[in-house]
């Protein structure tokens, strides 16, 4: 068996399938040890612990709108007690139970997050100070925390690569918020989609062809 160091698989070929660099042949290996071992009652544990998490935050909201209707109807308090449940079941069952992959996990935080900020800042009196200042430098923090991970692992990028180019893409979101109103001070967003094209260009610039090939792919190109 034959080891592709970008890819991180294994394959009979010389050439990687999927880069098409050259393998490094490490001998024969033992049948299964390339997979990880798979711990059932772990992943019950798990399920269990989730199922619980989503009935609980579920009933907790029903509770608190039962009891916003009934003692303060005109002011919907319950919108905080929701987004914040969304958030922790998010935070639960992506980020800390879930094998996810480490970008998805980064970019459900960056989206949940947002959707947060949002929420609490058109609840408050829609004073803006999340679409103006936070939810920029959120996804630039984003980007570049992406950008460190993929800097580290190197020979292990492959799989962040669509997660990386999501970040870009939202790297221009706050320059849409401000073109539509929705944003009301224009530097926070420059500074994201300055950020979001330095990075992308960087990557066009410094990468290796390997990451060239896996980017033509998910451009279809």
């Amino acid at each position: 068996m034959n080891k592709c160091l970008n890819c991180d698989m294994w394959t009979h070929h010389e050439i990687c399938p999927l880069c098409h660099a050259e393998t490094i042949g490490e001998g024969v290996h033992e049948e299964g040890a390339h997979y990880p071992a798979y711990d059932m009652e772990e992943y019950k544990k798990k399920t269990r612990i989730s199922r619980i998490a989503i009935f609980s935050g579920v009933l907790a909201v029903l509770a608190c709108l039962v009891i916003n209707i009934a003692v303060m109807p005109r002011f919907l308090w319950v919108f905080y007690v929701a987004v914040a449940v969304f958030y922790v079941l998010v935070s639960l069952n992506h980020t800390i139970l879930s094998a996810s992959h480490l970008g998805g996990k980064i970019v459900a935080q960056v989206v949940s997050l947002t959707v947060l900020l949002l929420v609490i800042d058109i609840m408050s009196g829609a004073i803006q100070w999340s679409v103006n200042y936070v939810v920029p430098f959120l996804i630039i923090a984003g980007i570049l925390l992406m950008s460190i991970i993929i800097l580290k692992v190197r020979l292990r990028w492959g799989g962040y690569v669509s997660f990386l180019l999501m970040m870009i893409a939202l790297g221009f979101s706050p320059a849409v918020f401000y073109l539509t109103g929705i944003a009301t001070v224009l530097w926070p967003s420059v500074v994201a989609a300055l950020f979001a094209v330095a990075t992308f260009s960087s990557i066009l610039l410094f990468a290796n062809q390997a990451f060239m090939t896996q980017l033509g792919r998910r451009f279809h190109i």
